[in-house]
């Protein structure tokens, strides 16, 4: 009887051992067969963009201005900025137009209250501006580009009616950048200054309408 039990737990011990060993062997084949296996993926090369750190501005614009008084006439500028930080910039500022006759010249046969000299219009100044609100501008579905809306507060003279006139300036300026280098800008600025041109002190407001280009570097 006891041979018996002893053949019995034999058997079940060399069972037991053969199925260790086998389940052993398995885990070992998989674990080979996982080592010699090679992820096939598809590798992109990502180049990092350059960004552009150009601090300094040149631009020129055209427009219209109206002078207070004295009609609504062509307006040709340019500036040259420097941009202290990310979001403060000062400007220096050169504009010139012509102003037109008055309504009261139009409705009398008196003499010109203006020269042809005197009714030019010069401004020259300088600004500080606040770059405020980045956005895109999207051309469809393939095309987008960066977008800036700024304000500037400037000070400087206007030559106009044979004298200097210390002038303020308010300005909005949406710029649109095409490339890293190059912006298309679109402003609107309202010139202020007294003047005595028909015989008594006020002051005028003198809206100017421009868009034109911006190279940086």
């Amino acid at each position: 009887m006891e041979i018996r039990f002893q053949r019995v737990f034999l058997t079940v011990w060399v069972l037991l051992s053969v199925f260790a060993f086998n389940s052993n062997a398995a885990d070992e084949s998989i674990s080979n067969t996982d080592l010699k296996i090679k992820a096939d993926i598809e590798r992109r090369i990502v180049l990092d963009d350059v960004l552009d750190n150009e601090n300094f501005e040149v631009g020129f614009q055209a427009g219209v201005i109206a002078i207070e008084d004295f009609e609504s006439s062509a307006w040709l500028s340019g500036h040259f900025a420097y941009h202290i930080t990310e979001f403060f910039y000062v400007k220096a500022n050169y504009g010139k137009a012509k102003g037109g006759e008055t309504s009261f010249e139009k409705l009398t046969n008196t003499a010109p209250l203006l020269t042809d000299e005197q009714r030019e219009f010069t401004y020259y100044g300088l600004n500080i501006g606040y770059n405020l609100m980045p956005g895109e501008v999207f051309l469809g579905r393939d095309y987008a580009f960066n977008s800036l809306f700024s304000i500037e507060l400037g000070a400087g003279s206007t030559e106009f009616a044979g004298d200097d006139n210390f002038t303020v300036n308010i300005t909005a300026n949406y710029r649109v950048f095409m490339t890293d280098y190059l912006a298309w800008d679109i402003g609107m600025t309202d010139y202020i200054f007294d003047t005595k041109v028909i015989g008594e002190t006020k002051t005028t407001h003198n809206l100017n309408f421009t868009t034109g280009i911006s190279f940086y570097f």
